[in-house]
This record gives C-alpha cells, structure tokens and sequence, in this order.
C-alpha cells in the first residue's frame, strides 16, 4: 500500500499538530500512486498560497472594478434593448420608461433587501411617492416572484464566480456574497438611466463635436502661436505668422503613425524582429493612452519633460509588472490599468528596470524620427535622464533553480517514465510497462536542468548547432538563427553536454534527425502545439 507523505509549508506548518502531513493512498499501483501524489501536491500547494494571502476578501478598487463591469454590461444590453424596440410597431417612450421604472424598483429593492427582498409597508409609500400606481406596486411584486420562480435569483454560482475570477480575487463564501451584492447594485444602477435611453441626455454627447475635431490626425492650425504658460496678451503682440505646415501643430495620435514609420525602416533594415516590433508598438500606445487620459495632452508641441516623468514613474511604479501578456490590457483605460495593478502585492507593481530603459530607448527613436518632422518639443527631451541604474550583476542569477521535489516529480511523470502512445506522451501508459519515446519533449526538459540553457534556446536550436566533432565533448552552439533570436550578445556561448544526456542517447536523436532533412533539432514539439 502507498502512502503520500509531505513536509507542509511555513506558513500551514504553525496550523498542523505535527511535522509531516501522512495519508494513505489506498491503493497499490505505483502508476496511480504518483498520479495521486501530483495531484495532493497541487492541493498542498493552493492551500499553502491560500495561507501566505495576507487578506482574502475583496479590496475597494476590485470591487469596483466589479461594478463598473456589471454597470458597463446592462447599460450596452438596455441601449441595445431600447433600440430595437423604437424600431417596433406601437411603441410609446411612456411606457418603455414606464416598464423601465419598474424594473428599476424590483432591483432596488433586491439590492437593499437581498435575494429574498419583498414589498414592505416603507417600500410601498417609497414607490407611491415615485410616482407608481397600486397596480405598478403588484407587478413590481410579480417581477420579484417571477425572477425567484426561475432561479434567476439568487444570482447563479457562475457568473458570481466569473466576477470574482475577473479581477483575480478568491471566491470564498464571503466573496460571493459581496459580489451577489455588487450583481444587484450595478442592475440598479444600470436601470436608473431612463433618461439616457428614452430622454436622449447622454452625457459623452457634451462636447463631442469639438473633442472629434481635437482627436483628428492632422487638425487646423491653431489661431495663435501662443502656447501654454505664454501670457502675452494677443491683442498688444500679435502671434507670428504660420510659416510652414510643421508648425501648425500636431496631435498626440499623430505620435503612433511616427511610431509605426520607426518599426517599418527597423523591420525593412533587418534591425528589430517581430517581437521588438511589437513592443515597440504597444509602448508607444501606451505612450500616446497616458498622454490623453492622464496627462490630458493634445498636442505632440505641448508634451515636456513633466509630462515623460510621469510616464515614466507610472511604467516604474503603478503599472502591473505582467502587463501586456493579458488580451485585455490593450483595451484597458490608464485607471483600469491603475486599478489592475493595485490589485497584486506592492512587489508585482512596476516593470523591471532593464525592461523599462529598452522602452525608452526604443522611445528615443521615435522620438527623434518625430522631431525630425515637425514635433519640435520632443527634440529638446533627454531621455536618457530617466534611466533606471539598473540590477546589479546579472538577471540570470536572480532566477531561482527547481527544488529536489519539483524536479523528481516532473522526470517521474510522462513521458520521461511511462508513455501511452507516441501522440499521447503526457498520459501515462499501461501499469508494470515502461514505454518512452525519444523525442524532443522528452530531451528539451532535460538539457533545462543539466546545462541551465533558456527553454527558447534549446527549443529553437538548429541540427547542425550540436556540435560533436570538435574536441572531445560535444556541446551546443547557442546563436542567433532563422527559427529565433538569444537575449543578448553575452547568450552567444557553447554549452557542454552532461554525460547522463549522452547516455540517455541524445547523440543518436540528433543524427536520426539530421538524417530524416530536419533543420530544426525540436521539430517533433510544433506537432504537438
């Protein structure tokens, strides 16, 4: 009989009785027994985050995070709702506000009471007093009825959840309750703009011609010269004439079509690869974003030195450090951006420092193609003034190795023990068999741990950068070639191979390879993504 056995983490060891944590896997496979065993691991492993949390409840900004969520949602639902009944036979805007104003008090009512909300005494003179009718009062009961008759409430387990999951909060007991909360509020909310839909009073149509005319590309040169913080008086000292079309100034999206020519002469001269590209791109959006929303800056003319601090200080200090790997950053607001970041402990704030002096960097080239073709003002920024000094020594030793555990259980799992099949590598095969397939899943994780190389570098390694006829110890030719790029010129470097890797065959993988016409050493992974 196995058996599961565990030394619990700090911060649950001070909860537990003893030093180890003892189960019975009742069960005598080996193969199920190390199946069970990964599987209690993960358990230990949430359990232990679970214990390190400082505070597990919802904190202010992902609340409202929450809210602004569920308000953004209904409102498009109810516009979308009202449009298609102004299109219908018979409609009257009395009654679409009318059947409006009801739903909006079976909702107030839910979020001041909860779930199990009724019409008291209170709520009927409340609702006489808005204007509702005896009649009105029984269908605002019969709504509240109808919604519990069809379990709409409560509000089901999995949209509670998924609100919870969206700003990357817990879902406890607790939680759920408060976002049921929040689910009902927002409903509210989201009601209570009647006038919005059937009354035509928008608030974004303030303005809206003028704040068009401002976002435009190329906009009219302006009537005077005059620029911020100048006090001349224009009536006493006439503005200079315009005297070319750079100095009628320029608008700060005009900033992203100076960006994309810089990416362009980089890809066209071989210079940046499509990842700079990218980066390149999403920082000079994000560039341009801040200026707008946060700086309120409208003009490239008007962008100085302050302005860039700020930028700067946001990308080192506010925003969230994984920012970018996720596919709705690119439509977040600066606030929401805010709001994401606050979110995660102090220490996930702020992108690294390396990272950020390439952005300004690659910022600088932008900005000097820009200055070159009318955005005067960019010209007498330095960017280098707001360089990181960077880490000490090199990044690669701040990355901690794989403990003993970590690594005995991936090598003891497929397909480095027990396959199913060639196209089933992660699925363990039949019980007492001992089927491995030689391929690159099985060697890339092995050349991780003994050689410490990036998985990059050995996933796109080439064939003929094995190198086994010079010397007396083959090794890897890490270099920069058409499959990928190395981090830095330092990553150019040969690596020995470990012995236990030549003895495991990975000579003989690398001729079958080079024999089928294969240039790519890891071929076999594509197929499997």
């Amino acid at each position: 009989m196995y058996y599961w056995r565990r030394r619990p983490p700090r911060s649950l060891a001070k909860l537990l009785p003893g030093p180890h944590l003892f189960l019975s896997l009742k069960t005598t496979s080996r193969v199920k027994a190390r199946r069970l065993a990964v599987q209690l691991d993960l358990i230990l492993e949430d359990a232990a985050m679970l214990a390190d949390s400082n505070s597990l409840d919802l904190s202010a900004s992902q609340i409202e995070t929450m809210l602004r969520a569920v308000v953004d949602k209904q409102l498009a639902k109810l516009e979308r709702v009202a449009l298609a009944a102004k299109s219908a036979p018979g409609f009257t805007v009395d009654q679409a506000r009318a059947d409006d104003l009801l739903a909006l008090w079976t909702y107030t009512l839910l979020d001041a009471q909860g779930y199990s909300a009724v019409v008291r005494p209170g709520d009927r003179d409340r609702m006489i007093a808005d204007g509702l009718s005896e009649a009105d009062i029984e269908a605002v009961k019969r709504h509240l009825l109808l919604l519990q008759y069809n379990f709409m409430v409560p509000t089901k387990y999995h949209v509670l959840r998924q609100m919870i999951e969206g700003v990357q909060a817990v879902p406890t007991a607790m939680n759920m309750e408060v976002a049921r909360g929040i689910y009902f509020r927002g409903m509210k909310l989201a009601l209570a703009s009647i006038d919005r839909r059937y009354g035509a009073s928008r608030a974004e149509d303030t303005s809206f011609v003028d704040r068009l005319v401002v976002a435009r590309n190329d906009p009219p040169a302006p009537t005077s010269a005059v620029g911020v913080g100048d006090h001349r008086d224009p009536q006493s000292d006439p503005p200079t004439k315009v005297s070319s079309p750079a100095s009628a100034g320029l608008a700060m999206t005009k900033f992203l079509t100076f960006a994309n020519n810089v990416v362009a002469e980089n890809a066209k001269g071989g210079h940046w690869d499509g990842k700079t590209q990218r980066q390149v791109t999403s920082i000079c959006k994000l560039f341009v974003k801040f200026m707008l929303q946060d700086r309120h800056v409208q003009d490239l003319d008007f962008v100085d030195a302050t302005h860039i601090g700020a930028f700067v200080d946001f990308l080192r200090f506010e925003i969230y450090r994984n920012y970018g790997k996720s596919s709705k950053d690119k439509g977040r607001t600066i606030a929401e951006l805010r709001a994401v970041a606050l979110e995660h402990d102090e220490s996930k704030r702020g992108i690294e420092e390396d990272t950020l002096n390439r952005h300004l960097i690659n910022l600088g080239q932008v900005f000097r193609h820009a200055a070159a073709r009318g955005a005067k003002s960019l010209a007498e920024i330095e960017l280098t003034k707001f360089h990181a000094k960077g880490k000490k020594g090199r990044a690669r030793d701040e990355r901690p190795k794989l403990g003993v555990e970590q690594v005995r259980d991936i090598f003891q799992a497929p397909p480095f023990n027990n396959c199913a099949a060639w196209n089933a590598l992660g699925a363990s095969g039949p019980e007492g068999a001992q089927q491995i397939f030689h391929c690159a899943l099985y060697f890339v994780p092995m050349l991780i741990f003994y050689t410490g190389c990036r998985r990059e570098e050995l996933c796109g390694a080439m064939v003929n950068h094995v190198i086994l006829d010079n010397g007396d110890l083959p090794y890897i030719h890490i270099a920069p070639n058409a499959q990928r790029r190395i981090k830095n010129i330092q990553s150019r470097r040969n690596v020995a191979l470990h012995p236990e890797v030549l003895r495991l065959n990975f000579v003989e993988y690398v001729k079958a390879i080079k024999a089928l016409g294969y240039d790519l050493l890891s071929r076999s992974l594509l197929a499997l993504n």
